[in-house]
């Protein structure tokens, strides 16, 4: 990392914390609690190993397919784990592609939103007609609603991390994020160097996080995915400060129960008609529909989060500006096809991500 802000530096070749090794002397940053999804090769006959890794990728995500794998591969593993409401990955990969199809026997529920972070080596991306290659410190996200790609190049192999995170908490906070897959943040800008470094660090910690601390973390990150500014693509380029500073406010300001599109445009200076139509053009619902949505989300996570286990669901309907339960209940019925407490029990899961509705029936 070349940017303002970094870390200090660290040997190029050092491999973090949760390396997979015989000869294993750091700590690992995710074997030392319990994994549901582990894979190292070294434990694996060498005749068997291809056959192996391609076999234990589709178990570990359904809708993925290895191709391009030699049929001796030297090294390679997979560590993942429970993170909250989403799902924490460190990987070591060998040349190989790799394709993913949504409705290729995939058994995940819930539409996940990955964000990725390359450690060593590199990465190619594809998704959406857009490719971009990952270095070390480089981000980008990928939607598992759609198909994508990832190559390592041969005679290489690649280090990366990603958390995956239900999509619509995601896009419920960064709706924009849903055009930047396969496109790499700055790394230079400091919103993206920020979050690398977090990340980073969230590796390198996991072992040591109870569970309420890694449901805390990732709605911490998913926050902090408003941090960077968006890749710079064509199709983002309406993308303006002022859709990020609003989203922003609305967040800021979510348990006011007076919040208001009005109150959102007059600390922009400008009409709230004029920030209707900023928002309709960049994210699809306007000022209003984004603070109903927000407050649904919002609601959403914290009826699941341990930490808010002992609040009454009125009380978090309250705490993110609802002031009616009533309106809370068929708001949040619409939006989740549950009331809350069916919510709130794991009785159902996240309905797709459509805000459109959201915006129609507020």
């Amino acid at each position: 990392m070349r940017g303002r802000g970094a870390p200090s530096a660290r040997p190029a070749t050092r491999r973090p914390v949760m390396r997979w090794s015989s000869e294993l002397t750091e700590v690992d940053a995710l074997s030392s609690i319990r994994i549901p999804s582990s894979l190292d090769l070294q434990g694996v006959d060498q005749a068997q190993r291809a056959v192996i890794w391609k076999q234990t990728a589709h178990e570990f995500f359904p809708g993925l397919s290895v191709r391009e794998l030699d049929a001796n591969p030297g090294a390679g593993w997979m560590q993942g784990r429970p993170f909250g409401a989403g799902h924490l990955w460190a990987i070591l990969s060998p040349p190989l592609q790799v394709s993913y199809s949504p409705g290729d026997g995939s058994a995940e529920s819930v539409p996940r939103f990955s964000v990725m972070l390359q450690l060593q080596g590199s990465t190619v991306v594809r998704q959406s007609r857009r490719t971009c290659q990952l270095r070390p410190r480089e981000i980008c996200v990928v939607d598992e609603v759609a198909p994508f790609e990832l190559e390592v190049a041969e005679g290489a192999s690649s280090q990366f991390m990603f958390l995956q995170i239900p999509r619509y908490m995601v896009l419920g906070r960064c709706p924009y994020l849903e055009r930047c897959t396969a496109a790499v943040f700055d790394s230079e800008e400091p919103g993206a160097i920020l979050l690398s470094n977090v990340l980073h660090n969230l590796l390198e910690s996991a072992s040591l996080l109870e569970d309420d601390q890694c449901a805390a973390a990732l709605s911490g990150v998913i926050q902090l995915l408003g941090v960077p500014k968006p890749p710079q693509l064509p199709c983002m380029e309406e993308v303006s400060w002022r859709v990020r500073a609003a989203l922003s406010l609305i967040d800021a300001e979510l348990g006011d129960p007076n919040l208001s599109a009005t109150t959102i445009a007059r600390a922009q200076g400008i009409s709230r008609r004029r920030l209707d139509e900023v928002l309709l053009k960049a994210v699809g619902t306007s000022v209003t529909a984004q603070i109903w949505m927000r407050r649904l989300t919002r609601a959403a996570s914290d009826l699941r989060d341990p930490r808010h286990a002992s609040k009454t669901i009125t009380q978090i309907a309250f705490g993110v500006g609802f002031e009616d339960t009533a309106h809370f209940a068929r708001a949040f019925k619409r939006r989740y096809h549950c009331t809350p407490r069916e919510w709130r029990n794991g009785l159902a899961e996240a309905a797709p991500f459509t805000p459109r509705a959201v915006q129609k029936n507020n």
